[in-house]
């Protein structure tokens, strides 16, 4: 089955940011829910368990986690925007994530994200969130791009599903494997979703994924400087598949 995309174009201002020169990490962050995100998490990770050298550059996951809310907002310093790529698997809505499933304890990035501490500001420049419908598309919210502003103080590029998805399969693991092999991020991701598509289960199996980034990001791999970060008048893209 082809894919097809569609893309949009916005101005937003962000502000400056600082990025920490030295470091390549990765962080692995499954809700506290079913096992099925444990096992997303994991199969991507588990790829860089040991060093894994992308163009010259080393990458290493130094972060494993059951996340709470406070990860993603008030400390988000010392963890998604501690390393430089975040995975994230868990239930989700449109910018929603939920960190717990019972009770259930969530972020909505729009409202609960601080206004001054966002991602990007001190390291990260990927993240990806293998749940349902986090990253909404053109074709879900006409203002896709207002409800990332607290979020995006530097980071790179936001990827996900902008519908159902379906996971504990193939996905993260692939994903995992063409980011070693220098593909270009966001376009990896779209790939590794497609080709887990399957006649036997529907053609919306195992969803459609949905990314943010920039005009200046747009080819970034994992052999990419970390600089320039995105910030100032700067065209924001949308890409999805449908």
């Amino acid at each position: 089955m082809s894919t097809k995309f569609r893309s949009f174009v916005f101005l937003l201002v962000l502000v400056g940011s600082t990025s920490n020169l030295f470091s390549r990490d990765i962080g692995g962050y499954a809700a506290n829910a079913e096992s099925r995100f444990v096992t997303n998490v994991w199969n991507f990770i588990k790829v860089f368990q040991n060093t894994q050298y992308v163009g010259g550059v080393p990458w290493k996951y130094t972060q494993y986690y059951y996340p709470g809310p406070y990860m993603f907002s008030s400390s988000n310093n010392s963890y998604v925007d501690y390393v430089d790529l975040a995975y994230v698997s868990g239930h989700g809505n449109q910018n929603y994530f939920q960190t717990q499933q019972s009770p259930s304890v969530g972020i909505y990035f729009p409202t609960q994200m601080p206004t001054n501490n966002g991602w990007g500001d001190w390291d990260q420049e990927f993240i990806i969130f293998q749940s349902c419908s986090v990253v909404p598309s053109a074709l879900e919210q006409s203002n896709w791009w207002s409800n990332w502003g607290r979020c995006l103080k530097g980071t790179h590029q936001i990827i996900g599903y902008r519908t159902v998805s379906y996971s504990d399969n193939g996905i993260s693991n692939n994903f995992a494997n063409k980011l070693k092999n220098n593909h270009c991020v966001w376009y990896a991701w779209f790939d590794a979703v497609n080709e887990e598509r399957s006649w036997w289960y529907g053609d919306d199996y195992p969803g459609y994924a949905s990314a943010l980034w920039y005009s200046t990001t747009q080819y970034d791999r994992l052999s990419s400087s970390e600089y320039p970060d995105p910030y100032g008048f700067t065209n924001l893209w949308n890409w999805y598949q449908y």
